[in-house]
């Protein structure tokens, strides 16, 4: 989708590949246009979108929108005598039922209760005193996670007309209708609806709205199971560093206004929290056992991750065992991230030991990098750093000598080490790449 001169977006391009789904979170400060964007989206089934949500200065001779779904093009331009975009053109059912698009107050079906729950109460309370009704246990299951309860184990379905009305029954037979729910329970019954519905491309400006921080924490990854189950791209804009922060590292995208244009790109927690916030952290965090280890860390993320955009810390912990110490403690308390986010890396010479089975700590293909280099220097019968020494105290020494005297750098007795063990390196390699993982997008 390309929109031209709308409201104070001079030029903005989407591109949202519907072959593949899952979440797409759109961040950004406020007048980036990501209101326009999801009015632009909803204004493909409901055309008088922006007659309704925009005023008329929002438009000129240069507006247009531009749709286009796999080859097949529509365009909406400037009409003078509307003084608003010209959304005549027909379209085909499938472009028509792409979109379902969800605006933020006080537009949005989420601040709008039914009114046909009203006109239906009277059948609902029948279906209830005679039992007539459905317990929808995949509702129940998503409110129960979201919010972190079980209250809604008493929620029912009524069926009328082809439409569904939910309702909590309490033991002594009462109930509240769904229309006397809280407005976040609301919108969240009217999300699970939508994604039930016959759109590929749900859109939602604001998904934090109505929700308490720690339910947009726990709604992202009912949401990417929902997807992955109805195959839906759920595309949706947010504030919430709570909501933020559970995001997988492909999921987040940071909208800015630019001079002549708005762009939409790739990027990473932090960077979206320093950018609208100005707060600094990380979004990924690698623990080693000492410092040798945390600078090879540091040499092998610049080769086999050079272009992530994910920002990380090697952090020196002091230790093998206080290595294993940290990662269990993180695990269960999540002082520092998330259990995934954390990983780290021991000498080999660890490897026999319990805590190195654990599955977020791995061990690298060296004993260790001084131990390695000394073996190498008799084992290699083309070994590249000659001395014209040959009294060493121990393999540290024999490094040292050869950093200090500018026979070899770090960096190529590093590279020296991986050529030596490069099959040992390519498992190290993948763990990394999973880690931090190229731009998205």
């Amino acid at each position: 989708m390309t929109l031209d001169a709308i409201q104070h977006v001079a030029h903005l391009h989407l591109d949202v590949d519907l072959s593949k789904s899952g979440l797409m979170c759109l961040v950004g400060r406020n007048g980036a246009g990501k209101t326009t964007l999801v009015r632009a989206l909803r204004n493909l089934s409901n055309s008088d979108t922006f007659v309704r949500t925009a005023t008329p200065y929002a438009f000129s001779e240069k507006s247009k929108i531009v749709y286009d779904l796999d080859g097949e093009q529509v365009t909406f331009s400037y009409n003078s005598a509307v003084r608003s975009l010209d959304c005549r053109e027909k379209l085909s059912k499938e472009m028509r039922e792409l979109v379902d698009a969800e605006l933020p107050m006080p537009y949005g079906a989420r601040f709008n209760y039914f009114r046909s729950a009203s006109e239906a109460d009277q059948d609902i309370r029948t279906a209830i005193a005679f039992g007539t009704y459905d317990r929808p246990e995949e509702l129940i299951s998503f409110l129960n996670a979201v919010y972190e309860t079980d209250r809604y184990s008493a929620m029912v379905e009524v069926r009328l007309k082809g439409k569904s009305y939910y309702a909590l029954v309490r033991e002594d037979g009462t109930y509240i209708r769904e229309d006397y729910l809280s407005s976040g329970e609301h919108f969240l019954i009217n999300l699970f609806r939508t994604i039930k519905g016959p759109s590929k491309l749900l859109v939602i400006d604001e998904i934090d709205l109505s929700l308490d921080a720690a339910a947009q924490a726990n709604l992202p990854s009912w949401l990417r199971e929902f997807c992955a189950e109805y195959d839906r791209k759920i595309l949706f804009t947010t504030h919430s560093l709570a909501l933020m922060r559970q995001l997988e590292a492909d999921e987040l995208f940071y909208m800015e206004a630019e001079s002549d244009s708005v762009s939409i790109k790739p990027t990473s927690y932090s960077h979206a929290m320093l950018m609208l916030f100005g707060f600094v952290g990380y979004d990924r965090y690698i623990a080693t056992e000492d410092k040798k280890l945390t600078t090879l860390v540091h040499h092998l993320i610049k080769k086999y991750c050079p272009s992530t955009l994910l920002k990380y810390k090697v952090i020196h912990i002091g230790g093998a065992s206080q290595v294993a110490a940290f990662i269990e403690s993180n695990e269960l308390d999540k002082f520092l991230s998330t259990p995934e986010k954390l990983v780290a890396f021991l000498d080999g010479d660890q490897y026999k030991e319990r805590y190195a089975q654990h599955a977020s700590i791995h061990t690298i293909p060296l004993k260790s990098v001084e131990k390695a280099l000394w073996a190498a220097r008799s084992e290699d019968p083309e070994f590249p750093f000659t001395t014209p020494r040959d009294n060493f105290t121990s393999d540290r020494d024999f490094e040292r000598y050869l950093i200090d005297k500018g026979i070899a750098t770090q960096e190529e007795i590093f590279d020296y080490l991986i050529r030596r063990q490069e099959i040992g390196f390519q498992k190290i390699e993948q763990i990394l790449i999973d880690l931090l993982p190229p731009p998205h997008g």
